[in-house]
Formats: structure tokens, sequence, C-alpha cells
């Protein structure tokens, strides 16, 4: 039997319990940085929440009065534009030729009017409806964010950019009932210059 001195057989423990210990130290290491890598998913469904919310269904609602009223209002000039027409076509034969393309001429200024009048509704018409959806969209990342924040969640994914989920991880339920809690309507507006 060998016989070490002291100090060599505790450099000799050292060097047997060194390595036990660095691995358990590395074992917990590991462990600790996948405790703080540790990914939480939440999956909403923005185009769900805008479409079932109560200001989303207000927005489109108005937009659609609105919508009708001037489709009403134009049809009224065009029917009054047509009646014009046939008035003028009667009156070709008793005309001149240069009265008849006077009147020919005012005519198809009121039409360009008209024309210029729909278009200009329909830039009004659109600019509204995307201001009440940008209003619902910017409280909705809101709602998502808050949310997102008290669940611990580490990253949010839109449903539609999905291929397949799992709804465990879906939350647009709750949001959608937090939105229609603090946003329960959208107040829009048309004017001269669209909206704001």
């Amino acid at each position: 039997m060998i016989v070490l001195p002291r100090c060599f057989r505790q450099l000799l423990a050292l060097l047997i319990i060194f390595p036990v210990i660095s691995a358990s130290y590395v074992a917990f290491a590991q462990e600790e940085e996948l405790k703080a890598e540790e990914v939480r998913i939440g999956v909403v469904d923005r185009q769900q929440i805008m479409r079932d919310s109560e200001a989303g269904a207000g927005v489109r609602n108005e937009f659609e009065a609105l919508e009708q009223t001037f489709r009403n209002e134009i049809g009224t000039r065009e029917n009054g534009l047509r009646a014009q027409q046939e008035e003028l076509n009667r009156q070709r034969s008793i005309l001149t030729p240069e009265a008849f393309s006077d009147r020919e001429a005012q005519f198809a200024l009121k039409v360009e009017e008209v024309q210029r009048d729909v278009a200009e509704i329909n830039k009004q018409l659109d600019a509204m409806l995307q201001y009440g959806m940008r209003q619902i969209d910017m409280k909705t990342i809101q709602i998502i964010a808050e949310i997102a924040e008290a669940k611990n969640y580490t990253l949010v994914l839109d449903k539609t950019q999905l291929l397949m989920v799992n709804t465990d991880y879906e939350f647009s339920e709750e949001v959608l009932t937090v939105l229609n809690e603090r946003l329960p309507k959208v107040e829009i507006t048309l004017t001269e210059e669209g909206t704001e």
C-alpha cells in the first residue's frame, strides 16, 4: 500500500471533487439558462376581433348608412341628368347646331360635376372607414400588449399568419371582451376634406 503525504491526498481529493462540482454547476447554469430562454406564445386573430367587435360593427353600419344616403342622392342627380339628356335629344331637331352644341357642352359640364362629386364622396367614405378601423386596431394592439404582459407572453402572433395553431395559445376572445368594454363605439364623421 502506498502512503501519500497529506497534501497529496488533499490535492487528489480536490482533483476528484472539482469535476463533480464543475459538472453540477454547468448543469445548474444550463437549467437556469433554459428557464431564462423559455418562450411563452400567445395567438390572436385581429381580423376576427375587428369583425366581431361592437365598435367595428358600428363603424361598418355607419359607413353603410352614409354610403346608401349618398347613393340615393347621386341616383337622384343621375335621374335628373338622364331627363336633361332626353330633353336635349328631343330639342336636337329644333335647335340650331350652335345652340345644340352650347347646350350639349353645358350638359357635359354637369355630368363631369356629378362624376367629380361621386369620386370625392367615395374618397371621403373610404377615409372615414379607414379612420374608424384604425382607431379600433390601435386600441386592439394596446389591449393585446397589456394581456401579453399580464400573462408573461414573450411572443404574440397573428392567427392569420399561421397555418396551424393549438387553441390553448389563443386569447382573441379575451381581447374582444376587453375591447368591447373600453371601446364600444368609434365616432366617425364625413367632412369636406375627408376624415381626420
